[in-house]
């Protein structure tokens, strides 16, 4: 089953006109995590591993999916999640994977086990892929989407909530 119907619609306003504030992102991508990632087994918390060293782009909104493991209770990382507002579409699609190395980097010395997924956004358009504990670059599992309300967005949300719970 797709979002809900407020989901759907607000995601396809945003991608018609597209907030310049990337904090009216977090409402969409929060709820499309807490559907796609149940509290019975996961906690979606903002990311918080990595302080910039350089401030030359505005900041991300960041999250992260932990695996609630018991017993006794852990929370592995197993997802990050990086957006950022889509007047950076052309300019940060390199830097946003020079960003999420260090961020998957960061979450291996953390509580992630061999490999973490991510999803990196810019406005309506988002991919994700997997990244292993080795010295290899994040690797892309698909191609950009250039919206997020649609059915092709969610089968492939659905396939990624799929791949990560197997972690």
């Amino acid at each position: 089953m797709p979002f809900d119907f407020i989901t759907r619609t607000l995601l396809e306003e945003y991608a018609n006109d597209p907030p310049r504030i990337v904090e009216d992102w977090y409402g969409p991508w929060n709820t499309i995590l807490m559907a796609l990632f149940p509290s019975s087994h996961y906690i979606v918390i903002p990311h918080r591993r990595v302080i910039e060293a350089s401030q030359t782009l505005p900041p991300d909104l960041l999250f992260e999916v932990a695996k609630i493991l018991i017993p006794p209770v852990t929370l592995r990382t197993v997802l990050i999640v990086q957006v950022k507002n889509p007047q950076h579409w052309e300019s940060s699609k390199d830097v946003l994977m020079r960003q999420l190395r260090l961020r998957t980097d960061a979450a291996f010395a953390g509580t992630a086990a061999v490999k973490v997924y991510w999803i990196e956004t810019i406005g309506p358009h988002w991919r994700y892929g997997e990244k292993e504990d080795d010295d290899q670059d994040p690797r892309p599992l698909i191609a950009w989407h250039h919206v997020t309300h649609d059915q092709d967005s969610y089968r492939d949300l659905t396939q990624l909530a799929d791949l990560v719970d197997r972690l």
